[in-house]
């Protein structure tokens, strides 16, 4: 049901307009079922390849333009496809309304926000139904389903039990090729306080009220059979025809008119040329007595169309040395993808402004825009994404709003750092699933991540990197040395591990981040959110009390308190004394979710323990170092050996040395079983507790390098 607007309440405040604050998606490709929140003007998606980001786009894309769709089978959630054979079973026993409520559909669902004080609600007011004069939302639905009536016929020839293999013979044969010819798209409009209140509506309602456009990712600038001036050209191209049919009085619209009055002389000019050189050079028809055309002759006439001269023949020249104007493909391929996409923005802007309405919604997806830009144009870039949209009208001396909502896909984990965690989407595929073979995403928003420092982590991934949006898995490390020293091992325990089922590390996407052993426990909640196998590598940090009762490092057997933040809030406990820590991890890895932690432990019962990586190193790797141990002395005189010989190395300058210089050392056996636990994706369980450990498949083990 509709209503007529309430008058607006005066002098009050401006009005703002409205603006899609959520999308719903059910059944299409990996988005089964998500719920994406949008920002008011910029949301960023992020994630690792194909996790549903581009589907997301084009999923709008193709639902909410009025221009006609055909969906195929593979278009449909791959969970979906049992419930064609469901839906089945319900119809064959005659209860076809049961089998109308399972056949799969795909549905999109777009909740928009509008001001209530509003006088004028402009093309959203055919998608409110509501009597609630204060309510500010209004919900449209999509669906592409089963057209009414025509079950019988899209079940046709479909008989008997559905045994084991009916998917090949059902989906593929019969079901998959009908879809496009049995189902349609319909729009409803839902009263957000009573779902059963509920009115169809015509898709051009739906399209005028929300305005589509896509920024295509700029790939082919690099090659000169795209012909990228053709491109710029189409762009200025469909600037002028915007302009040309607008009666808006800007200055695109002076400068059209002004185009084709020029034009108009030039071709008046051109034809009387024209027609003198014809009439002196041409021989006339009547000489040849060609039968019925009589005495009549042919003249010239010549046309200038303003559309064809913009799009076949405008270019870019970029100011040279001298006065010499360089030609477009002379400038580098970040400046040409800068330039076509703030064009094609402009463009959009210009067409969504000739509709003469500020309450309609302009969204943009922009997919990829890092293609051939360097960090700190990305950056720059999506810094000022949200504020083209206020620049775009004072440009063209226009008063009216561009009310538009920009959607960006990208793997640039330059621009997910500017953007800040409120405008951040991760997708990421279903965690309770075998990520090899995982059917369906999920869609966080960062924002409503609980537990989690926004501002210290924003902050330190600003000034680092943001890559764990795209990793499969991730380790955090505490200094330089670790990360020096961290991909040579990884080398070179992917060659012992290479006949696992797992594969190699290298072969996966792993993250290594710097994050200090002050740092590290910030980001546990963090992880746990974005559900990413995460190994964190850090140092036990054994320490003891001095005269002035004050901790201070100490070797392991002498120690009586670890100062390491990051393991005492793992194991939710401020008092642990080193040998509590040693025999937490006596036999495995400490697991808590996604999460493993990896410190220092003696390579065997009964050896010394190292309290930082350099000792522990010098530990596992003893003649490495011509260090020798005498019968007699204890566990604490080898553990103060080691420490004295690694006080002799700055810290990069000992990773260096191991990556480098050094060969036929072993790997410590924490971070080997780290690196093991890492490799084998079937040893996480996110039922575990905290301080819960995995069984070691391999503990220790030497590896060589050389």
């Amino acid at each position: 049901m509709s209503i007529s607007p309430p008058l607006a309440k005066q002098g009050r405040r401006q009005v703002r307009p409205p603006s899609v604050t959520k999308v719903e998606v059910k059944n299409f490709r990996l988005l089964r079922d998500v719920s994406v929140t949008f920002d008011s003007d910029v949301t960023v998606c992020v994630g690792r390849n194909n996790t549903g980001k581009t589907s997301l786009a084009e999923i709008l894309s193709r639902f909410l333009r009025p221009a006609d769709i055909s969906l195929r089978l593979e278009d449909f959630s791959a969970d979906s496809y049992v419930e064609f054979a469901d839906a089945y079973r319900a119809f064959s026993t005659e209860d076809e309304e049961a089998a109308r409520e399972i056949i799969p559909e795909i549905s999109v669902t777009v909740f928009i926000r509008y001001d209530h004080e509003t006088s004028d609600y402009g093309p959203i007011g055919p998608l409110i139904v509501d009597l609630d004069p204060e309510c500010n939302e209004a919900i449209v639905t999509i669906r592409y389903a089963l057209k009414p009536g025509t079950m019988k016929e899209f079940f046709r020839d479909v008989s008997g039990d559905l045994v084991e293999g009916w998917e090949e013979s059902l989906l593929l044969t019969l079901v998959g090729p009908r879809i496009p010819h049995f189902y349609e798209r319909t729009a409803v409009a839902v009263d957000p306080s009573d779902p059963t209140n509920s009115r169809t509506i015509p898709l051009a309602d739906v399209a005028r009220a929300i305005r589509v456009d896509f920024v295509k990712a700029q790939r082919g600038l690099d090659d000169e059979k795209e012909r990228p001036k053709d491109q710029i050209g189409k762009v200025l191209e469909s600037l002028f025809m915007v302009a040309a049919k607008a009666d808006d009085g800007t200055i695109l619209k002076t400068f059209a008119n002004d185009t084709e009055s020029a034009l108009a002389d030039i071709v008046t000019k051109l034809n009387g040329y024209l027609h003198d050189i014809y009439s002196k050079m041409a021989p006339t028809v009547a000489d040849f007595g060609y039968p019925g055309l009589g005495s009549r002759n042919f003249s010239t006439r010549t046309t200038l169309d303003s559309r064809r001269l913009l799009s076949n023949f405008t270019s870019i020249k970029y100011p040279g040395s001298a006065g010499v104007e360089l030609p477009e493909s002379y400038s580098g391929l970040g400046s040409r993808n800068l330039l076509m996409i703030l064009l094609t923005l402009f463009s959009y802007y210009r067409e969504y402004s000739a509709q003469g309405s500020s309450s309609s919604i302009h969204l943009v997806f922009v997919e990829e825009p890092e293609a051939h830009l360097h960090p700190q144009m990305q950056e720059t870039f999506i810094h000022q994404l949200g504020i083209f949209k206020k620049k775009f009208p004072s440009t063209n001396e226009s008063q009216q709003v561009w009310n538009a909502q920009f959607l960006v896909t990208t793997h640039s984990a330059h621009i997910a750092n500017r953007a800040g965690f409120s405008a951040i989407r991760y997708f990421r595929l279903c965690e309770d699933e075998d990520p090899t073979d995982a059917t369906s995403s999920e869609v966080l928003n960062l924002a409503e991540a609980p537990g989690i420092d926004k501002e210290f982590l924003h902050k330190y991934l600003t000034l680092t990197r943001a890559d764990l949006f795209f990793a499969d898995k991730a380790i955090l490390i505490e200094g330089s040395t670790e990360r020096i020293f961290l991909p040579a091992a990884i080398a070179v325990f992917d060659e012992q591990a290479g006949t696992k089922v797992g594969g190699s590390l290298s072969s996966q996407y792993v993250s290594i981040m710097e994050v200090g052993g002050a740092h590290a426990h910030i980001f546990y909640p963090f992880l746990d959110f974005l559900g990413l196998q995460t190994l964190i590598i850090t140092d036990l940090d054994s320490a003891k009390r001095d005269s002035k009762n004050q901790l201070e490092g100490c070797c392991v057997h002498e120690g009586t308190a670890t100062t390491n933040e990051g393991i005492k809030k793992w194991f939710g406990e401020k008092n642990l004394l080193p040998a509590e820590l040693l025999e937490r991890a006596e036999s495995a890895l400490p697991v808590i979710g996604v999460r493993g932690l990896a410190y220092q432990v003696p390579e065997n019962s009964n050896d010394p323990c190292g309290r930082t990586f350099e000792d522990a190193f010098i530990l596992a790797n003893p003649a490495l170092f011509d260090m020798k141990y005498c019968d007699e002395e204890s566990l604490l005189e080898r553990e103060q050996k080691a420490r004295e010989l690694a006080k002799k190395h700055k810290k990069s300058d000992f990773g260096l040395m191991l990556a480098i210089e050094k060969d036929g050392w072993k790997i410590p056996l924490y971070i080997r079983r780290g690196l093991d636990w890492l490799l084998d994706r079937e040893t996480v369980d996110t039922n575990k507790g905290a301080g819960q450990t995995e069984s070691d498949p391999s503990p220790g083990g030497q590896v060589t390098v050389g």
